[in-house]
């Protein structure tokens, strides 16, 4: 293929086993086409994307297929690592940290910073600290880890708690943000630096008790710059990633928070958005999330020998004060076998077949008049006897908008999920437009860039089909675009 990245033979050899790996999974039910997902073992949090001599490099919190079951997860944690060309086609590279040499027991989640000259990767060790690794080589294949590690330490007597660390250079300054919670308020802990080494704790960037609930943490934490603000992404293990907008004074060391938002609106570790990693590459911030599976068995690596996957990578941007994310364009390049329908009368409770086949790994685009009907609902990956379907709906008098995946799978080791429900008020005379990809056991859904939803699904092979019912009133169908998604998976040999 084309995109796929070209790899010097001896990288290749290197990642033959995970190749190997690779092509068992080719007759997978459940493996996605066009979404990254491990090459065995368990993924967990993206970590420390970067744009890196024109290569774009995702690491990832991972438990690889090697390293035994009855481990503990706190000693089983690796980061893989994988490389594009494009966003969309990724190849696996080697193990990139591994609890093997230093102080830690595993690698939990960290972030990067890009450098001229190298590439910084903070990152918490388990029982030990915020450690440091940098690598300076064309594939980042070698990350050398501080003799002097952990740099910030685990101080039980301390006013901070260590855990996810991100960093930032401010001039010649070096900071960084350890993210967990103090008072049973949300807590960004901010640290500074000159040499990497030694760190000064300067006290809490952000301690949250009126957007956050009590007991929520403020866990993984991206902080950058972006259309002249400043945005705080981040992972509660209650309620999800979410975000902050405001401005950041780097000389007095405060943020000032404007708007805040949640990504995620179900319940968390049953198939949902979950943690963060923003990579930069000059003005452009493209944001991944790891989406965990929804069975009962996931953390057995139950699909087969993998789990767990990263949703689409998102560009970011700043609308109305509101954090925007929508998916690359680079993902139009796999689109194919283009279908599409025009000006389609949606009669109440008349449902609506799209004439033609659906699919397993497909992108829809739909542009809806709702008219006066007050719920439209959005059927994907349906049965024919009408079994199984993930249903999406918009509810025009209650400006929302909601995933149901109660009858997505008829497998009875799926987990049971109430339906998840953000807010979208859509102007006068605007239409609904959603974006909807799926890619068989996972659906994201972007509404009229203002809102998006995740979710995993294991319907059968064959429910593939697409509906429409408007409800309790009449709508109208503008348009409806079917792609089917190429498989990024398939390799030149």
């Amino acid at each position: 293929m084309d995109h796929v990245t070209a790899l010097p033979d001896a990288i290749e050899e290197r990642t033959s086993d995970a190749r190997v790996r690779r092509q068992r999974f080719a007759d997978d039910p459940f493996r996605p086409n066009y979404h990254f997902f491990p090459p065995g073992g368990l993924l967990h949090d993206p970590n420390g994307a970067v744009y890196w001599n024109g290569r774009y490099h995702l690491f990832y919190q991972f438990w690889p297929p090697d390293i035994s079951r009855t481990r503990d997860w706190a000693e089983a944690m690796h980061w893989g690592h994988a490389v594009s060309d494009d966003l969309v086609h990724w190849r696996d590279l080697p193990i990139a940290l591994a609890p093997d040499s230093g102080p830690e027991r595993g690698c939990y989640t960290g972030q990067a910073l890009v450098e001229d000259d190298r590439v910084i990767l903070m990152y918490f060790g388990t029982d030990a600290g915020n450690c440091i690794a940098t690598g300076t080589d064309d594939h980042l294949l070698k990350f050398e880890k501080f003799e002097d590690n952990p740099v910030v330490p685990i101080d039980e007597d301390a006013p901070y708690e260590i855990f996810d660390p991100c960093l930032w250079a401010d001039g010649e300054t070096y900071r960084s943000l350890s993210g967990w919670k103090a008072d049973r308020r949300a807590t960004e802990f901010l640290f500074e630096s000159d040499d990497l080494r030694e760190w000064t704790y300067r006290g809490p960037l952000i301690q949250d008790g009126f957007y956050t609930d009590p007991d929520e943490d403020g866990a993984v934490p991206n902080f950058f710059a972006l259309d002249d603000k400043h945005v705080l992404l981040f992972f509660s293990h209650p309620r999800g990633p979410q975000y902050y907008v405001g401005e950041y004074d780097k000389k007095e060391l405060t943020f000032d928070i404007e708007t805040h938002g949640r990504l995620n609106h179900g319940p968390v570790d049953q198939g949902n958005l979950h943690a963060p990693s923003v990579l930069h590459e000059g003005d452009r911030r493209v944001a991944f999330f790891n989406v965990v599976e929804g069975r009962m068995d996931w953390q057995d690596h139950p699909t087969g020998g993998w789990t767990g996957v990263i949703g689409l990578p998102r560009n970011l941007s700043i609308e109305d004060g509101r954090l925007r994310l929508e998916p690359v364009d680079e993902l139009t390049t796999i689109r194919r076998d283009h279908r599409r329908v025009d000006s389609v009368s949606l009669s109440p409770e008349d449902e609506w077949q799209f004439p033609k086949p659906g699919g397993r790994s497909i992108e829809l685009h739909a542009t809806i008049d709702p008219g006066d009907a007050d719920q439209l609902d959005i059927g994907v990956l349906g049965s024919r006897d009408g079994s199984e379907r993930t249903t999406i709906s918009y509810w025009r008098g209650s400006d929302a908008l909601g995933i149901d995946t109660s009858r997505s799978s008829t497998d009875a080791e799926v987990l049971a999920r109430p339906p998840e429900v953000g807010t979208l008020e859509l102007d006068d005379d605007e239409l609904l437009d959603l974006r909807v990809f799926v890619d068989k056991t996972i659906v994201e859904v972007f509404a009229n860039g203002r809102q998006t939803l995740t979710t995993r699904v294991y319907p059968d092979a064959e429910s593939t089909d697409i509906s429409l019912v408007a409800r309790r009133g009449s709508a109208s169908l503008h348009s409806l675009d079917v792609w089917t998604m190429d498989d990024i998976w398939q390799y030149d040999d």
